[in-house]
């Protein structure tokens, strides 16, 4: 089998797979963007305290 055919091959079975995908609607796709955006600010916070906290104990030990 040459490598030009082999490619075709691999374009077709490409594209066979590409038809059974499923893509979330506009709903889902905007739900799932606001709870990255919650979950980020939430995990953001959380390591500003824990930083805040542990340069605070650094800082009377010193």
């Amino acid at each position: 089998m040459s490598r030009v055919a082999e490619m075709q091959k691999f374009m077709n079975e490409v594209k066979v797979e590409a038809k059974k995908v499923t893509w979330p609607d506009r709903k889902e796709t905007v739900q799932s963007t606001l709870m990255v955006f919650v979950m980020v600010i939430f995990i953001a916070l959380f390591l500003w305290l824990v930083d805040w906290g542990l340069s605070s104990l650094v800082k009377q030990v010193i």
